[in-house]
């Protein structure tokens, strides 16, 4: 697929974008589907007489490899930053139609928040009913919602708050959308993970379902062990229509985000598993000074009119002096979220590592006759529940870093 017929050009008009909401049944219950009108989303000509004879990644300030990776139809994780800067149109067109982009986030957050609900309903009813498969599946689906929400829901409260100077703004606000796509490429990471583990399930089950007819037929198994089996493979199924219907929505909003059009469908790469020696470089303390430079809350506070006396300037002094020292505390309290995450994170490779041994007992031991079909779904179970909690476990505390890294950058509060 060529890609520059996918993304828009630069026009030179800022054109108004329209967004169509829609709604989705399924885990993420209804994200919006948005689409983008045409607007100027990157350089194809030149403008100025020192332009001539640049090729296009010049002209976008680009290095030819860079340029065709940005254009190779799939969004990498470390690509955002730039897929935002240069194709985002809201971004592109000039920043002061960013209002659209935070109704977008906004919608978004709603929907996710009702698929956290719908979520949660189900895993109640999945508890109920005793179904603990079910009930650890919408449990994950609940948490990775949950974060995807608050994630989202920060960058857009920040997007939403009036400044004064015009490049502090339109670069702060480039950070944010940055951050907001990450979230949701985290999120579509993490939903594409459990599909693995459900699709494995899926096929664990269904050989299972054959080998319970086939023991049935000789008197080895008995009709409940079969309709166990069938039963499992009904419900796996049915998992991954519902989670191919929620990701094909998420990642709608995802690569329209990153400039592409709304039938447009790149690959998606995977989200980075996190690297624990990246704990090793934070240090709070010695952090907070890249934090304040970089805090928008901070750089608009100091840009203010303000009164030169000297009782304003010691009342301001105060005040900025109180913004750093709340700073200070929300990065600690990130960074021991960080330390938290690593330690769960450790405990759950530990926890599927354990899983495996016993899951690989449990096969020789289904092989030899001496687990029933019952049983062994049981041992499946509990290993595929280790699976989930890895994948949870992973994707936290890789957003723990990211977010640690996002205060770093000017995506934190001083309240």
């Amino acid at each position: 697929m060529n890609r520059n017929k996918k993304r828009t050009e630069y026009k030179g008009d800022v054109l108004r974008k329209v967004f169509r909401s829609g709604v989705a049944l399924s885990l993420i219950a209804a994200l919006s589907v948005c689409a983008v009108s045409p607007a100027m989303a990157y350089v194809t000509a030149p403008r100025t007489p020192e332009e001539r004879g640049m090729s296009l990644a010049e002209l976008n300030g680009f290095s030819e490899q860079r340029w065709q990776q940005l254009m190779d139809n799939r969004l990498e994780y470390e690509e955002i930053g730039d897929l935002v800067h240069t194709f985002n149109p809201a971004i592109v067109s000039a920043w002061s139609n960013l209002t659209d982009n935070t109704q977008l986030m906004d919608t978004i957050v709603d929907n996710l928040h009702a698929g956290q609900r719908d979520m949660e309903r189900l895993k109640t009813n999945a508890k109920a009913d005793g179904d603990f498969e079910d009930y650890a599946n919408y449990y994950m689906q609940e948490m990775i919602l949950k974060s995807a929400a608050k994630s989202m829901s920060d960058s857009a409260d920040k997007m939403k708050r009036p400044v004064t100077a015009q490049n502090r703004p339109l670069r702060a606000a480039e950070r944010q959308v940055t951050a907001g796509v990450q979230q949701l490429m985290i999120a579509c990471g993490s939903l594409s993970e459990q599909r693995a583990i459900v699709a494995e399930s899926a096929a664990m089950y269904e050989k299972l379902l054959a080998d319970a007819n086939a023991r049935l037929a000789v008197g080895m198994a008995t009709a409940a062990d079969v309709q166990s089996a069938q039963t499992s493979f009904l419900q796996a199924q049915s998992q991954l229509a519902a989670i191919d219907a929620s990701a094909w929505q998420l990642k709608k909003n995802l690569i329209m985000l990153c400039g592409w059009s709304a039938d447009a469908d790149p690959e998606i790469g995977p989200v980075p598993d996190p690297d624990p020696a990246r704990v090793d470089g934070m240090d709070p303390d010695t952090d907070i000074t890249k934090a304040i430079a970089h805090s928008q809350d901070i750089i608009n506070f100091r840009h203010e009119d303000h009164s030169l006396s000297t009782y304003s300037k010691n009342v301001r002094h105060e005040s900025e002096e109180t913004m750093n020292q709340n700073l200070l505390v929300n990065l600690r309290t990130q960074y021991q979220k960080v330390l938290s995450a690593k330690e769960s994170w450790e405990a759950a490779k530990s926890g599927l590592e354990a899983a495996g041994i016993t899951k690989n007992a449990a096969d020789l031991q289904y092989q030899m006759g001496m687990l029933s079909t019952a049983q062994y779904l049981g041992a499946l179970t509990q290993y595929q529940s280790a699976k989930t909690a890895m994948v949870t476990a992973s994707s936290t505390f890789f957003q723990a870093m990211e977010t640690y890294d996002w205060m770093l950058n000017g995506i934190s509060s001083v309240e």
